[in-house]
């Protein structure tokens, strides 16, 4: 068995053994063999697929490529949310307080972001002192004591998959259903829960285009789960504009506080009452969605969410005063106002335009040793059937650097298409498959 005789498998279209699945991950995690050589194998997965079996077999690989948690001691339900990605979604932060406050455990594993998809331990880390970096002991300790703890993926989960995930955007897999379904079951096989609904987002801004190719893989990954012995439930949501109104670190913290004390948009808080009920669902009797959305609008209303949250970050180091006034969080040395130049509806937000503009203005990292810019961002003013005239303010760049200020309110100007038809807004929830 050697590289080269599993790059011709796969080229030919020909199906894996497990043996030479683990061969290929064992080596790419010894550095026994080249990246153009796992770039290859990678590129062939993408063109001609894996079998049910193989995202088996390598989802197992990856996530036995380094340390396992067994949350069985804490309890039977550990629930977990994993989203595929989005423009400003805060919503996993929201949703781990919402469910302990409702005595519901929540053990979240996390990675750093990559690319234009902001990751939810970046956007943790942007309160002071926050720390995330844990033993499993740390980890499961604060779940036990408080009822939800995020803790970093970079120190030993599923490593393999931290290097397949970068490398697949690197030549441009990302979209790669057999990838992004092995990917995402390596990370739950490695890190304990047993529980787990999945927020398929699709649309301009992530990788998954269709509705059709996020359907293909929320029913793949309820197939994937029930092999694995794990209980699985998909959310499929329209990513087609940014959700809620921030996209930035220190940006979205401060809407994610706000949030928690009441103030919350329209549209995160149906992705996040809907994500919640099926957690509840799943861990719980309380099989009466509706019900369990009451449920979460209570905790909501009564500060028992922002006060888990509390509680949550206190136990992991962060400051409290930055969740008691939001205003601490840093500042954009330039907050600069996009005009329209048009009366009407808006239509449309292309959210690949704002999330690359973000990224450019430092909210993103392109590389995984790249630095990120806190205070860097896009607030968005208008959304999706908002009504906007000649001068009115459509959305703001925060920036440090003044020279990207031209090029960058031109570019965000043009994500905004305006009409003058009537614009009939619809759900971001688009099913639920479990």
């Amino acid at each position: 068995m050697d590289i080269k005789s599993i790059i011709r498998k796969k080229r030919e279209r020909k199906e894996l053994t497990k043996d030479e699945i683990r061969y290929f991950v064992g080596k790419l995690m010894k550095e026994e063999i080249t990246e153009a050589q796992a770039a290859a194998v990678l590129s062939y997965i993408y063109i001609n697929g894996l079998t049910e079996d193989e995202i088996l077999y390598l989802s197992v690989a990856m996530a036995e490529s380094g340390d396992m948690i067994d949350l069985s001691d804490i309890s039977q339900n550990i629930v977990d949310k994993h989203a595929t990605g989005g423009i400003g979604d805060k919503a996993t932060i929201l949703l781990m307080p919402i469910l302990a406050a409702l005595e519901i455990p929540v053990a979240k594993v996390s990675s750093r972001g990559y690319g234009i998809s902001g990751g939810t331990i970046d956007k943790l880390e942007s309160i002071p002192g926050l720390k995330t970096d844990f033993s499993i002991d740390e980890f499961k300790r604060n779940i036990k004591n408080v009822g939800a703890c995020i803790m970093n993926q970079g120190l030993n989960f599923a490593p393999a998959e931290g290097k397949i995930y970068k490398l697949r955007n690197q030549v441009a897999c990302e979209n790669s259903l057999p990838i992004i379904a092995s990917s995402l079951m390596s990370l739950k096989v490695a890190t304990g829960s047993n529980k787990i609904v999945f927020d398929i987002t699709c649309g301009k801004g992530t990788y998954i285009k269709t509705y059709e190719d996020a359907r293909r893989l929320a029913k793949l990954l309820v197939r994937l789960g029930k092999a694995l012995e794990k209980e699985i439930a998909c959310v499929i949501t329209n990513m087609n504009q940014p959700i809620g109104y921030s996209i930035g670190h220190n940006l979205e913290m401060r809407e994610t506080v706000m949030a928690l004390k009441g103030i919350i948009s329209q549209d995160l808080s149906d992705v996040v009452e809907t994500l919640g009920s099926v957690m509840i669902a799943l861990a719980t009797d309380n099989k009466d969605l509706n019900a369990n959305v009451q449920m979460i609008r209570e905790v909501l209303q009564t500060g028992k969410a922002y006060e888990k949250f509390k509680q949550m970050v206190a136990s992991q180091g962060g400051n409290l005063s930055f969740l008691e006034d939001p205003e601490l969080f840093e500042k954009s040395k330039f907050v600069i106002p996009v005009l329209s130049t048009e009366s009407g509806i808006v239509e449309s937000i292309d959210a690949d335009i704002v999330g690359s503009i973000a990224t450019y203005l430092g909210a993103g990292r392109m590389k995984d040793t790249g630095k990120i810019n806190r205070t860097a961002g896009i607030t968005i003013n208008k959304k999706i059937g908002d009504t906007v005239t000649v001068g009115e303010t459509l959305a703001y760049i925060h920036t440090e650097d003044e020279s990207k200020i031209s090029g960058t309110t031109q570019n965000l100007k043009e994500a905004f298409k305006i009409t003058n038809k009537k614009i009939n807004t619809k759900s971001r929830v688009l099913e639920i498959i479990k």
